[in-house]
């Protein structure tokens, strides 16, 4: 159970954002064309599914090692050059995860002591953006599950 979802976390929940978008979308084209009406929620609900499936698409990508990586140079370097360089990128990314983590938090906290009630579906605001710093934890979280692996595979290859 616990693989399937290390598996497809990212997957089912970016699915249902996305499912969340177009419905929202379709539906306020048929209100607005057919009935000239539009729903107040449906563009709230669309930009927020979209936010979601992009925070939780970039650590899908992390999961899967998929974010640009120019390792052309990189794969022509000697074995301990290539780890070292790929060691080095990994690095300075998660350090600006953790300066993400840290700012997006203190920005969330800063929400806690105001009250913003989103205009079409009437939620605080600080519950949307909560998102942010998780994605960018379950993120972090993805690149140490990457290295661990690398690791209990007997650091063969590269974390790529």
């Amino acid at each position: 159970m616990l693989s399937k979802i290390d598996r497809y976390f990212e997957e089912v929940i970016c699915t249902i954002c996305l499912a969340v978008v177009v419905g929202s979308v379709l539906l306020q084209v048929i209100l607005r064309y057919f009935f000239s009406t539009a729903a107040a929620w449906a563009e709230e609900t669309a930009v927020y599914g979209m936010i979601f499936a992009i925070y939780l698409g970039a650590t899908m990508a992390v999961r899967e090692r998929a974010h640009i990586r120019i390792t052309l140079l990189v794969n022509r370097l000697p074995r301990a050059l290539q780890v070292g360089a790929v060691v080095l990128a990994d690095g300075l990314w998660a350090g600006f995860v953790i300066f993400m983590i840290v700012q997006t938090t203190i920005y969330t906290q800063l929400l806690f002591n105001v009250t913003y009630m989103t205009p079409g579906l009437g939620i605080e605001q600080r519950w949307v953006q909560m998102i942010i710093p998780m994605a960018f934890a379950l993120m972090l979280f993805r690149i140490g599950q990457v290295y661990w692996r690398w690791g209990r595979d007997g650091w063969k290859g590269l974390p790529l």
